[in-house]
């Protein structure tokens, strides 16, 4: 028992998605009244269900998808309303300037960035660190041999006295060679921490595979941390150089006490006979649009970058076919999505074979071979190469000996995801 001055409140779903039977609006309202009079001092309303659009990416990134549901509960009932599910500081200010809630809450928003409301009270809104809605946080549940959660943006997330940004004791001259997630990453926790920092990249933008990335259906927030990374090292004056192919010589003259290698990787071209004459492309140059691809499109690899271009592709009306020699598909896909990805990709007329190994590619069509032994002809006019990345670790080897410190961090170490080359950058900005 708790006394009247300390505030209780009910958390309901408005809506409950993806099944039928599931809870109606009409019925939350009727929940809601009764919660009210039982004596709760607000009412919460969330959305349930296995297709509930708060833990569903978007086709296009959409902030709070289900303020309504709050607003409708808000009209049954006369005590306060929380309203939750993707909500973005503009959208919450919007939510209570249109009366849809008195409240509202943000889960995997403050583990991305815990001071985002001391931003948002001091204006400063493009420091706010994004969510990108990639549900690994509530992936981490599903695993034991995990503590606690861990996020794909924030490092820090659960170690936030180990991981403690504080200034070096002498400012370095500190170089950063390749702008993708792990190399801005320790170039901004470098420079936070006092260094000098320079970043070196061999594109003429920064981003690296973010850039490909967030290309794909449902990806698209992804560009917000592309965009967040940017404005950081614009703010610290990280000094950015772009179109930058570095050679080891060149880092030898720039004489840095510190060097930070993010170069990434190249993609893996496996042995196929008849690659060469037929119209092979990458994934993700088909993402950039830098490749004409034909109407019937075989993929080659159908991990997270191949079912993503697939996705692409048929969104274009393209008639695409996923092999895969592993028995399933978008294995990198967190359990909270994956299942809802590979329906989706099946809604969409993609077909997915498993267990198939590549025999040969004509101009015409791809020939493999099933795990039954069945050999089969599949119509393609274009095959998009997704068959995965090898780290590029030239420069590494042959700088380490000629710098008093040299780390590896991101793809170039392993092909992983957005998680790891976020942790290993800052990890590296925090030793320097």
């Amino acid at each position: 028992m708790v006394g009247s001055g300390y505030p209780v409140w009910c958390r309901i779903n408005g809506k409950e998605y993806g099944f039928e039977g599931g809870t109606s609006l009409d019925e939350a309202k009727e929940i809601a009244r009764m919660t009210q009079e039982a004596g709760a001092d607000a009412i919460h309303v969330c959305g349930g269900g296995p297709r509930n659009p708060a833990n569903l990416p978007s086709p296009t990134f959409i902030p709070a998808e289900i303020a309504d549901l709050a607003g409708g509960v808000k009209r049954a009932v006369t005590v306060p309303v929380i309203a939750v599910g993707k909500i973005t500081p503009e959208s919450g200010e919007r939510i209570l300037a249109e009366g849809k809630a008195d409240l509202v809450a943000i889960g995997k928003g403050l583990l991305a960035d815990a001071e985002m409301p001391n931003k948002v009270a001091s204006g400063k809104l493009e420091d706010i660190r994004p969510c990108i809605y990639c549900m690994a946080c509530r992936d981490d549940l599903f695993f034991p041999d995990v503590v606690g959660i861990r996020c794909q943006v924030n490092a820090a997330l659960g170690r936030e006295v180990e991981y403690r940004i504080v200034p070096a004791k002498q400012a370095r001259k500190v170089l950063v060679v390749g702008g993708g997630p792990a190399g801005m990453e320790a170039a901004r926790v470098a420079s936070l921490r006092g260094h000098k920092v320079t970043l070196w990249e061999k594109e003429s933008r920064l981003g690296g595979q973010l850039i490909q990335a967030a290309i794909p259906p449902h990806k698209d927030r992804i560009g917000a941390l592309t965009a967040y990374l940017q404005t950081q090292l614009k703010k610290l004056n990280v000094k950015v150089e772009l179109g930058k192919e570095v050679t080891a010589a060149m880092i030898e003259s720039f004489r840095p006490e510190a060097v930070v290698l993010a170069v990434g990787t190249s993609p893996l071209v496996p042995d196929i006979p008849g690659l060469d004459r037929a119209h092979v492309v990458q994934a993700r140059d088909v993402l950039e649009g830098k490749v004409e691809v034909g109407n019937k499109v075989g993929v080659i690899g159908g991990g997270l970058v191949g079912c993503e271009t697939a996705e692409f592709l048929a969104e274009k009306g393209k008639k695409v076919t996923v092999v895969e020699m592993l028995p399933e598909m978008a294995l990198m896909v967190g359990p909270c999505l994956r299942t809802v990805f590979l329906d989706r990709l099946l809604e969409k007329g993609i077909t997915l074979l498993t267990e198939i190994r590549c025999d040969e590619v004509t101009s015409e069509c791809l020939v493999v071979t099933t795990k039954e032994g069945e050999r089969k002809t599949i119509e393609a006019d274009t095959i998009v190469l997704a068959a995965g990345f090898i780290p590029d670790r030239k420069l590494y080897q042959e700088v380490k000996g000629t710098v008093s410190e040299a780390y590896l961090v991101g793809d170039c170490v392993e092909p992983r995801k957005i998680r790891e080359a976020i942790a290993e950058g800052y990890q590296a900005g925090l030793r320097i």
